[in-house]
């Protein structure tokens, strides 16, 4: 599939493979409702990895449903495909501790459970 894996190691294409699941038609057929994220709750806690070189959505198709989200995100671009977690497992979780750091910094009642975690990736 190259339209989901275009920048992951061909040889694990196979095993990718199996682990695809068909969406649920319901999915498509059921009206969504309000996303969490839209919640003033979350002002300044949004936070968007942009895939530059996705085949599946585009960055121009991502560049407008933030957009169109009407709110703030915290926004990385990776250079990468539909899935970084595969091809680029520990960049985007470098990104994704950036983020959370971030927030906790910005927000640190955030802290219900003690100080930050430390990650070792």
């Amino acid at each position: 599939m190259v339209v989901l894996y275009n920048d992951c190691d061909r040889a694990l294409e196979p095993e990718l493979a199996t682990l695809m699941q068909p969406h649920a038609l319901r999915a498509f057929e059921t009206p969504a409702t309000a996303p969490a994220w839209a919640e003033s709750a979350f002002d300044g806690r949004r936070a968007y990895v942009r895939t530059l070189d996705d085949c599946c959505n585009p960055s121009s198709l991502q560049d407008l449903w933030l957009e169109k989200s009407q709110v703030e995100w915290e926004v990385v671009d990776l250079k990468t495909g539909h899935m970084p977690f595969v091809s680029q497992p520990r960049v985007l979780a470098e990104h994704i501790i950036k983020f959370i750091d971030g927030f906790m910094a910005k927000w640190p009642h955030c802290w219900l459970l003690g100080p930050p975690l430390k990650f070792n990736i």
